[in-house]
């Protein structure tokens, strides 16, 4: 009877122990999973840790790189600003303007009409500050209108040689009506007639000016507003060149 106790007993303790020995086994292997799992995570963040490490290294860099090409670049945007400012400013000191630039057109005319470059060198280095004129000539002649047409309505200079004529328009009185004389606050057309050459005009408000060469001599005229009809020209003769 007593037997049978103790072996109840005995059994009892060993499925406890058989159970707490289970229970332990998981215990250390659940442990084990979770310490397994956890080294592998602190591996991973080292991993991730020095790859992003990498890549800020990497980053940080690009930044310097693409900062010093940018201090580069804004030094060659300086450097060539100076040099277009120097360009300009040379070219406005190079570039002829006001009357010089209207000779360099000139001569650029001449020379594209066929004259020889020689010639005009010639012309221009023969040129004196100084020139030796004669007195002023003033003659006067009616300005003809597509209404009056009489006489005395040119001037000859250079014993004959030059002629110089033109039109005018009509001026018209308080009623509208056109006038036989010519308005002198209206446009006139003066002709330059040579007699060895082609004839030449200027268009425009008086008083208008031309130069003509005959030779060694220059004329230079002024045709300006006279009494009511006539237009005065004024004519001096220099030598030339």
């Amino acid at each position: 009877m007593s037997y049978g106790l103790y072996d109840y007993n005995r059994r009892y303790r060993r499925r406890v122990w058989t159970r707490l020995f289970k229970l332990l086994l998981w215990v250390l292997l659940l442990g084990g999973v979770a310490g397994f799992s956890y080294m592998v995570g602190v591996e991973q963040l080292k991993s991730r840790q020095g790859s992003l490490e990498t890549d800020l290294a990497d980053l940080t860099a690009a930044k310097e790189k693409a900062e010093r090409r940018v201090a580069q670049l804004q030094q060659i945007a300086q450097a060539q600003e100076i040099r277009a400012n120097e360009a300009e400013i040379r070219l406005q000191r190079e570039l002829p303007t006001g009357e010089l630039a209207r000779l360099k057109d000139l001569i650029a005319k001449r020379m594209a009409e066929g004259v020889d470059p020689a010639r005009l060198a010639f012309v221009i280095e023969q040129t004196s500050a100084v020139r030796s004129c004669s007195p002023a000539e003033v003659k006067r002649f009616v300005l003809p209108t597509p209404i009056y047409r009489g006489s005395n309505t040119s001037v000859a200079f250079a014993d004959g040689r030059i002629t110089v004529s033109g039109e005018g328009v009509p001026a018209r009185n308080g009623a509208g009506a056109p006038e036989a004389w010519y308005d002198p606050g209206k446009p006139v057309t003066v002709t330059f007639s040579e007699a060895e050459g082609q004839p030449v005009t200027a268009t425009g408000l008086l008083p208008l000016q031309r130069s003509i060469v005959l030779g060694n001599k220059e004329y230079r005229f002024t045709v300006s507003p006279g009494a009511r009809s006539f237009v005065e020209v004024t004519a001096t003769t220099c030598s030339f060149p």
